[in-house]
């Protein structure tokens, strides 16, 4: 390939028009977080705000900028982007980045029973209450029932209906 060609090919790829290609999907992933805790029954809490964070995924994070300020179950909503994984139990809702998927065990194991819904979007299967999936040129998500219900969430009947699969408890 001719040096011009390569420089063209590079230079296409990192401008902002082809950069904005990909923007549509962290906004959808971002709302699809936003309705997923919208449709989610959550036990009374203490806190004045209800807190999206996101860990391993900045696209997604900045995505989520534009929730602040929303009202969501009566509370403010604030993002945060975390570096580590401290202040995970600070999270309402906690959004892991496929990158940080080998890290989900040792959330799972940090988290307990507290209620933050995880959502990740990292192929299933995944230790995440919410798991979002590609399907061709559209997102859908799974839902894992039963890890939703030891963290005290309850997803919505809606919620359940638009979930691609389900996984409930053992009965």
């Amino acid at each position: 390939m001719k040096p011009r060609v390569l420089l063209f090919l590079l230079a296409l790829w990192s401008s902002p028009g082809v950069l904005a290609q990909a923007l549509p999907e962290l906004e959808l992933k971002a709302t699809y977080a936003y309705n997923f805790a919208a449709l989610t029954l959550w036990p009374a809490a203490a806190r004045t705000t209800f807190n999206f964070c996101a860990y391993g995924d900045e696209g997604v994070a900045e995505a989520m900028r534009r929730l602040e300020g929303k009202t969501l179950h009566g509370r403010s909503v604030t993002v945060a982007r975390l570096r580590s994984l401290s202040a995970i139990r600070d999270c309402d809702l906690l959004y892991v980045g496929a990158n940080e998927a080998s890290s989900l065990p040792q959330i799972s194991a940090l988290l307990g029973d507290a209620p933050v819904l995880t959502v990740t979007d990292a192929p299933p299967p995944q230790q995440a209450a919410v798991v979002i999936v590609a399907e061709g040129k559209r997102l859908a998500f799974e839902i894992d029932v039963e890890r939703c219900h030891r963290a005290g969430l309850k997803p919505g009947a809606s919620l359940l209906g638009l979930a691609r699969n389900l996984r409930r408890p053992a009965s």
